[in-house]
């Protein structure tokens, strides 16, 4: 839920003026891959414009956590843009993980924790002081591309739809990456491929008095259809982020009955760290398919790039995502934009964001997919869990080396 003491972040162009001027490059999405892409885009003096389909803040299915690489990526960013400008973050110091009734608790100093809502608006203000253009309410439709632009449609909240020119188009549209490509004789999606048994994100956050987690503590619950992740905020209120089989709603449950069904499971005769019953009526969200991998580049067109998770996602158990996000963003500015600060030819940057992102990124990715894989066993998840409790600095060493935190 976004807080009431919480404002709007205006716009700093309107649609008449962002319709007819010539940019350098445009970002389609406002989570922290578009605007770390944004203000270093306009860092450079390029003329970067940043839109969002929503308004700035908006609530987001995220854990939330920020691992070592993220608050890397963030404090790099601050240097390279605006030195003053510095995003606050709790730090984490503990870890529980609880499987079939089973729990361990390990040191966890690695990391921080800041709300999606802070985070992204905080990193939106940084673009705009950095003098990128921003435009809430702002729906990305389609593109077209010729020989020296691309043609983005974007529709308003009034229905109304315009034309955007951009040398270079950058989607960090997340999950929902669904821009359409105009082409000479029909209109189609890139393609995406989701893996078998692949889960959905549920997510909302809780009031402060929703249950019993201490501060600077990530609370993770297993179970036979997903996990769940459990932390406090920074303005105290509780988030929860799971990763659930779609089944768990096929069965004619609602999101916050799923979810409460996955956390009996998980805590048995262990008491449960939060009241479930808020759930209900606690505006839970979703997202769709998880795990999917739709690639860095438009096959149709070099100009077109991707970054954070509209290139490709892992489940979020390591909670790295963000951290990737933001890497994924610098590797793209550094691949489009040469030592004078000038756009390079399309296919050069475009090669070169495939290489370096790969080399930077593909460990990490199938690190994560052999820990998703091992989730899917309750046996194996529960047996670890009663060992990380007899041997808790053993366990402690044992997570950061999973979630690729040493």
């Amino acid at each position: 839920m976004v807080s009431k003491d919480t404002f709007t972040l205006s716009p700093s162009i309107d649609m008449q003026t962002a319709a007819t001027t010539p940019w350098d490059i445009v970002v389609v999405g406002a989570g922290p891959a578009g605007t770390a892409m944004a203000a270093r885009a306009a860092t450079k003096k390029l003329r970067v414009l940043f839109i969002d389909r929503s308004p700035l803040p908006r609530p987001k299915v995220c854990g939330c956590c920020l691992s070592p690489l993220a608050l890397a990526e963030l404090s790099n960013l601050s240097k390279e843009t605006i030195p003053q400008f510095t995003v606050s973050t709790l730090s984490l110091t503990d870890l529980t993980i609880v499987s079939q009734g089973y729990c361990a608790s390990v040191p966890y100093a690695t990391g921080g924790v800041l709300s999606r809502i802070s985070l992204d608006t905080c990193l939106a203000k940084h673009a705009i002081a950095a003098n990128a253009a921003w435009l809430p309410n702002t729906r990305a439709v389609s593109c077209k591309v010729d020989q020296v632009t691309v043609t983005l449609t974007v529709q308003t909240t009034s229905q109304s739809q315009h034309a955007i020119q951009t040398k270079r188009l950058i989607l960090a549209g997340g999950l929902r990456d669904a821009i359409r490509m105009q082409g000479d004789s029909a209109v189609h999606r890139p393609p995406r491929n989701w893996p078998r048994n692949n889960r959905i994100g549920l997510g909302t956050t809780l009031c402060s008095t929703g249950g019993a987690i201490s501060e600077r503590h990530l609370v993770m619950a297993v179970g036979s259809a997903g996990y769940c992740g459990l932390v406090r905020l920074e303005d105290g209120s509780i988030d929860v982020a799971a990763a659930v089989h779609p089944s768990l709603l096929k069965r004619g449950a609602t999101p916050a009955e799923a979810l409460s069904r996955l956390l009996a499971e998980t805590f048995q005769d262990v008491e449960c760290p939060i009241d479930t019953s808020l759930l209900q009526g606690s505006g839970l969200l979703a997202t769709p398919q998880l795990t999917h991998h739709t690639g860095h580049v438009d096959p149709q067109c070099t100009r077109i790039l991707r970054v954070g998770d509209a290139v490709g996602y892992i489940e979020p158990f390591t909670g790295e995502g963000i951290g990737w996000a933001l890497l994924s963003a610098r590797l793209a500015m550094e691949a489009l934009i040469d030592i004078r600060g000038d756009l390079r030819p399309s296919q050069e940057a475009s090669q070169r964001y495939q290489q370096t992102y790969g080399n930077a990124l593909n460990h990490h990715h199938r690190r994560c997919r052999m820990v998703s894989l091992a989730l899917r066993s309750p046996f194996f998840v529960s047996t670890a869990v009663r060992a990380a409790a007899c041997f808790p600095t053993i366990a402690s060493s044992i997570a950061r080396t999973i979630t690729g935190n040493t």
